[in-house]
C-alpha cells in the first residue's frame, strides 16, 4: 500500500483539471489520490476519469451536499476515505503541486524521521496560472511559537491548508481538525495543535504548492449574520490561542488576543450595534487581557 493519501474534497469544475494534471505528473508516484466529490452541479467525475490510468484514484460522489452547511465536516468525511495511509495531505480542486512535491516530502521526511508534520512553501497564482507573489521561505525547522508569532504578526506567515502533510498519529492523537461555523479560523488553529503535538512544523524546502486566487475561492459574503457567525469563530478561536499561550507561558496575552478586535474592527460597518456589542462582551469573557471598555468603544463603535 502507498505511504501517501492525497485527499481533495472537491466540488468546482473550473481548474480540477489543471489541479489533478499536475499529481498525475509528479516524478514520484507512491501515493493514492482520493476524491470526495461533495453532490458538485458539475460533472467532476467525467474530468477524473480521464486522469485514472496514470495513478491510482479513488473517486467517491456523496449523494448531499455537506460543504455549504459544514466545511470541516467536508473535509474529514474525504479524509475518512483513506485506508489506512500513513501520511495525509489535504488538497484542493484548484491549486497545483509542482512535479517534485512528492518526491521531495519523501526525501525530507527521510531527512527528519522524527518529524510528522511537513510544509510547503507557497506561490500564489491568479486564475490564468500567472504568478502573483511567492512566499518567504520558511525556516528549516519552525516551532509551534514561531508558526503562532508569525500568523498573528502583521506581515508574518500566509498559510493554506493545501500546504501541510500530516502523519495520521498526529492527525487522529489531536482530535482531528478544530471545527469552528463557516470553518472561520478552522485550519489555523488546527495547526497549531498539530504543530504542538510534534513539536514544531518542518519545511519542504526544494518544491512548492501554488495555490491559486481565482475569484472562485470562498466569495466575500457582506451579509451581516454570516459576518457576525465569522466574527463569533474569531472569537472562539482567539480563546484557543489565549489559552495555549498561557499554559505554555508565551506571555504578551494583549498580542495573541487582540487580532480578534481587528477582524470585528474591520467588519463593523457591516455589523449591526446589537451585534458589535454582543460582540464585545464575547470577547471580553474568552480573552486573557482585558482592555477597558472605553478603549472597545472607540475600537468597535466610533468611526
Amino acid at each position: 500500500m502507498n505511504q501517501l493519501a492525497i485527499i481533495i474534497p472537491a466540488y468546482k469544475a473550473s481548474f480540477l483539471a489543471a489541479s489533478l494534471e499536475s499529481i498525475t505528473s509528479q516524478t514520484c508516484k507512491d501515493f493514492t489520490l482520493y476524491i470526495g466529490d461533495d453532490c458538485s452541479p458539475y460533472d467532476l467525475e467525467s474530468i477524473v476519469k480521464k486522469h485514472q490510468d496514470k495513478i491510482n484514484i479513488v473517486y467517491k460522489r456523496f449523494e448531499a451536499n455537506l460543504g455549504a452547511k459544514d466545511l470541516v465536516a467536508q473535509w474529514e468525511r474525504c479524509i475518512d476515505l483513506n485506508q489506512g495511509e500513513e501520511w495525509l495531505w489535504l488538497f484542493s480542486d484548484d491549486d497545483i503541486m509542482a512535479p517534485n512535491c512528492v518526491e521531495d516530502f519523501y526525501k525530507t521526511q527521510k531527512k527528519h524521521p522524527e518529524d510528522k508534520l511537513f510544509h510547503f512553501n507557497i506561490n500564489v497564482i491568479n486564475a490564468d496560472g500567472k504568478l502573483l507573489h511567492s512566499s518567504e521561505q520558511w525556516p528549516e525547522h519552525c516551532t509551534t511559537k514561531r508558526y503562532l508569532d508569525g500568523k498573528l504578526s502583521a506581515k508574518g506567515f500566509i498559510t493554506y491548508v493545501v500546504e501541510f502533510i500530516i502523519h495520521r498519529d498526529i492527525f487522529f492523537g489531536a482530535g482531528r481538525f478544530q471545527n469552528y461555523d463557516l470553518a472561520w479560523g478552522s485550519d489555523f488553529v488546527s495547526w497549531v495543535k498539530f504543530s504542538n503535538l510534534n513539536n514544531g512544523i518542518c519545511t519542504i524546502s526544494d518544491a512548492r504548492i501554488s495555490w491559486r486566487d481565482s475569484g472562485e475561492n470562498i466569495s466575500p459574503n457582506h451579509n451581516s449574520n454570516i459576518i457576525y457567525r465569522k466574527m463569533k469563530s474569531v472569537i472562539r478561536s482567539v480563546k484557543f490561542i489565549t489559552d495555549f499561550a498561557k499554559i505554555h507561558h508565551y506571555g504578551r496575552p494583549w498580542f495573541y488576543g487582540k487580532y480578534a478586535l481587528g477582524e470585528i474592527r474591520r467588519n463593523r460597518d457591516i455589523l449591526s450595534k446589537q451585534q458589535l456589542s454582543s460582540l464585545s462582551d464575547d470577547y471580553n469573557q474568552v480573552n486573557h487581557f482585558k482592555f477597558p471598555l472605553s478603549f472597545m468603544s472607540k475600537i468597535l463603535f466610533r468611526k
